[in-house]
């Protein structure tokens, strides 16, 4: 395997976040707004730091609106009409 095969493969965390994005997305389809804690809690599979790192990607680039209260982070749907 050549060097330029492994710097054009995609990383497997990047894979990773794909995956999660995707169902991070479906979710929020489904219920427009969720807390970050009860995704948490839906995703058993992940770590609070793998799904906060793609909700913050997320928010950044206008895929969702992220919202924090005090505490508490708030996701919101792009459809969502607040």
């Amino acid at each position: 395997m050549s060097a330029y095969a492994l710097l054009d493969a995609p990383a497997l965390t990047q894979v990773g976040d794909e995956a999660l994005e995707s169902i991070i997305l479906g979710h929020l389809d489904e219920q427009a707004v969720i807390s970050l804690d009860a995704l948490v809690i839906l995703l058993p599979d992940y770590s609070w730091n793998q799904i906060f790192h793609v909700v913050d990607r997320l928010a950044r680039c206008g895929g969702i609106t992220l919202r924090r209260h005090r505490s508490e982070y708030t996701l919101f749907s792009t459809h969502y009409a607040a």
